[in-house]
């Protein structure tokens, strides 16, 4: 018996003996075997009763049975492929020449533009409205609405081409020999921040991977950031509405009773309440009372002029001369005089508490050039004592101009009083004479004014003579002390011209309060004039903080450069990106009534998923997935 042909002696029999069909290279799927060497030992032994033609169909259809072999003949027509893809064939580094490279990432391209549009977008809007009152929008839509909707159309447009990038990097990582276990980690940093957290520590930074996981990791602030950028804060703006403040102006003061009788020689019921007001109200906020319109609670008001009442007070106890009496050892009688004959008495069988007066000369108060309406003397006791605490006081009333500031914020008006003059061509005896003012610094609308022509300030005679006529019996009168905290008063004016003690500081503030009364009373009815102001409304102000769009910006170029790179490192692989379809397909058993053809193009995988109908078929040897077609 002779020994059996060698495996590459017996293959040569079967491929190249003459009369014999040609069989195409053997297309294996499995690795070599050594079962092969049984095979052809046993179809190539002597004792084969087989003819040369009949050993190599024995062979090829050993080989076939046994280890799945494809193969045909190559006088056959070329049948489509029923197999799975392969896995040992480089499918992923064929050359794609035939298709621009930049046809499997048309989409991804849009989604950029898009991206970088919204981008742009953001970017514009913000320009416009920095340090820009807040736009009024209909439908009431915000800027921070707006800006919100765009940055977040620039965030799903910007991941989209991250995750089909990273997931075209996933079939590239297996170029070459990986852990399979990186196919799952690598699909799920294609689903979120949380997942491309974890593969972006543990391919950093030596894959394209890591910037695209980074980039998603990242996107996650973009919204936060970008709302960082716009500030809105509360600015006072102009408001076209009227504010103004009543005035007493430089026309003509005129301001007496009606008629040619004796009501001529005082002053309207108006100014004689006015006059009340301010005796009784030595304290009272005058200036709080005056006109003033502001329709938006916030106005402000250059300094203004208006023709005024001012009051001087002067304290003259030092000027006092006591001459005392006495009835018996313990009982006396106290005389005070001042050196223009006004006295002040008090006996032992009654006790005074004051004694005032007016039309007298003044003792320290110069009122030259002054136009004085009336001068007041009054010499007071404090209380029920021997001896008494005296105490003298003195002041005048006389027209004056004054000068303000005034302002309203948040509906709370306030005026300041800035300065008064009272220089006039009138002095304190040419009764029957017009007064003129005119101060030292003049302002017309709010202006300062060399000519002071302009701020010349006119009152009739008549009146300073209807204001003395009125003011003269209600500042002159007594009081006295019968018994201990029991007073009696010649008048309630007289009561309150005394006020707690009646000394100096309770005369100047009641006086005060007359003069600050009269000038609002002026301001508001006698002369009816009124000066403009700047009125203020507040409005939101949008200021745009730049550097926090940093991020969003930086954020867009990586996620350029990473769709760019992948581009260009894929540009000779099938595009599969996110699709499950090429793992399925690799793999599959189907069924089908003709031949089926397979290719690699995701375009044909595609189009053939959308005519098979699968099922997974899960035995104690593990899962497969079968197909039909049809």
């Amino acid at each position: 018996m002779t020994s059996p042909l060698s495996i590459s002696d017996c293959i040569a029999a079967a491929k190249i003996p003459r009369g014999l069909p040609q069989w195409g290279v053997i297309v294996a799927q499995m690795e070599y075997h050594a079962d092969l060497d049984q095979i052809f030992s046993l179809a190539c032994s002597e004792k084969s009763p087989s003819p040369p033609t009949k050993t190599g169909s024995v062979i090829m259809k050993a080989l076939k049975d046994e280890y799945d072999l494809g193969y045909r003949n190559l006088e056959d027509p070329k049948e489509p492929s029923t197999r799975p893809l392969s896995t040992s064939r480089p499918l992923l580094l064929q050359n794609q020449t035939s298709k621009f490279f930049l046809s499997g990432w048309t989409w991804e391209i849009v989604s950029c533009v898009i991206a970088v549009a919204a981008l742009v977008a953001i970017i514009i809007v913000l320009y416009n409205y920095d340090n820009r009152p807040m736009p009024d929008w209909p439908y009431g839509i915000t800027l921070n609405a707006v800006v919100s909707v765009l940055v977040t159309l620039m965030k799903a447009a910007m991941i989209f081409p991250i995750t089909e990038g990273l997931s075209q990097l996933k079939w590239s990582w297996f170029n070459q020999r990986n852990q399979l276990s990186d196919l799952s980690l690598l699909d799920a940093a294609s689903r979120g921040a949380f997942s491309a957290t974890f593969v972006l520590f543990r391919f950093l930074p030596r894959h394209l991977v890591s910037i695209g996981c980074f980039i998603m990791v990242v996107a996650a602030a973009i919204a936060p950031f970008v709302q960082q950028v716009i500030n809105i804060t509360s600015q006072p703006v102009h408001s076209p509405d009227h504010s103004a403040i009543q005035v007493c102006n430089t026309s003509s003061y005129v301001d007496y009773g009606e008629g040619a009788g004796p009501g001529m020689n005082k002053v309207p019921l108006s100014t004689t309440g006015a006059i009340y007001t301010g005796i009784f109200q030595s304290e009272g906020p005058d200036s709080n009372t005056v006109t003033m319109t502001c329709p938006t609670g916030n106005c402000t008001f250059t300094p203004y002029q208006s023709l005024g009442f001012c009051s001087r007070c002067a304290n003259i106890t030092d000027s006092l001369t006591l001459h005392k009496t006495s009835v018996v050892s313990t009982m006396a009688n106290y005389n005070y005089t001042l050196p223009n004959g006004f006295s002040f008495e008090t006996s032992w069988s009654m006790m005074y508490l004051m004694n005032a007066t007016n039309g007298l000369n003044l003792v320290k108060l110069d009122t030259e050039n002054l136009p004085v309406i009336l001068n007041f003397t009054a010499i007071s006791a404090a209380g029920y004592g021997v001896p008494p605490q005296i105490s003298a006081t003195e002041c005048a009333l006389y027209f004056c101009v004054k000068t303000y500031e005034a302002s309203v914020q948040k509906g709370r008006y306030n005026e300041t009083l800035v300065s008064t003059a009272s220089s006039s061509n009138s002095s304190a005896t040419s009764a029957t004479s017009d007064i003129s003012l005119t101060p030292e610094t003049c302002y017309v609308n709010g202006s300062q004014q060399p000519d002071r022509t302009d701020c010349t300030y006119n009152v009739s005679w008549l009146s300073r003579l209807a204001m003395y006529n009125s003011l003269t019996p209600l500042l002159k009168g007594k009081g006295s002390l019968f018994v201990s905290n029991r007073p009696d008063w010649s008048s309630d004016t007289m009561r309150a011209v005394y006020g707690m003690e009646g000394n100096y500081t309770d005369i100047n503030s009641m006086f005060q309060s007359l003069a600050g009364a009269l000038t609002t009373h002026a301001r508001n009815a006698a002369c009816k004039a009124s000066v403009n102001g700047t009125t203020w409304t507040v409005e939101s102000f949008v200021h745009v903080k730049w550097s926090w769009m940093i991020l969003p910006i930086a954020l867009m170029v990586l996620t350029l450069v990473f769709l760019i790179t992948t581009i260009v490192r894929t540009r000779n692989q099938f595009i599969w990106k996110s699709s499950p379809l090429a793992l399925l397909f690799s793999d599959v058993a189907v069924e089908a009534p003709h031949a089926f053809e397979r290719s690699p193009d995701l375009t044909h995988m595609e189009a053939a998923s959308r005519k098979m109908k699968v099922w997974l078929e899960t035995t104690t040897a593990g899962a497969k997935l079968k197909a039909v077609v049809g």
